[in-house]
């Protein structure tokens, strides 16, 4: 597929990876591994770029993202490329692109030097990934608004919610 990709690894050794519930369930049932072996919160802020909801947990307004090692490297990382590959993340999958106003567009890759210029089925897989990450935004804003309408919790008891409340859509 072109799509004007590097394989630099920027992306993945620069920034933490948001996730949803959705890419949760995916990661668990291509690696095996329990939620918490590769998740992580992050303080929300004023002024972020993303706009995957915040989550209440213990109090206290986070994101949910892939967990990183003391250098920032995403845990999937391996050094030569993602080692879950076929189940990374929606947001993964479209970057550099989105949908605005449901609008297809480039977010300006901060991560990468590369310019992005995919044709043909590159694009219209960057936009089908598009799609399905603002599908996946919108039903994980329903899910992290029943969360923090009532009341948040700990981590484990976010986890066990939202993965359950993925599992059923």
């Amino acid at each position: 597929m072109e799509n004007s990709c590097l394989r630099c690894g920027n992306c993945c050794t620069r920034f933490g990876v948001c996730v949803t519930p959705f890419d949760v369930v995916g990661i668990m049932e291509f690696t095996g591994m329990g939620a918490e072996e590769f998740l992580s919160l992050l303080p929300d802020y004023a002024g972020r770029e993303r706009e995957e909801p915040a989550i209440l947990i213990d109090g206290k307004k986070k994101l949910l993202v892939l967990k990183r090692d003391a250098e920032e490297v995403c845990c999937f990382y391996s050094g030569e490329g993602c080692s879950i590959h076929p189940a990374r993340p929606s947001l993964c999958r479209a970057y550099p692109f989105v949908l605005k106003g449901g609008k297809f567009c480039e977010i300006g890759a901060r991560a990468c030097a590369g310019k992005w210029e995919p044709e043909g089925e590159g694009l219209a897989q960057y936009k089908r990934d598009a799609e399905e990450y603002a599908r996946n935004l919108e039903k994980y804003r329903e899910i992290a608004d029943a969360w923090n309408q009532g009341g948040g919790g700990s981590f484990g008891e976010f986890l066990e919610f939202a993965v359950g409340k993925a599992k059923k859509i």
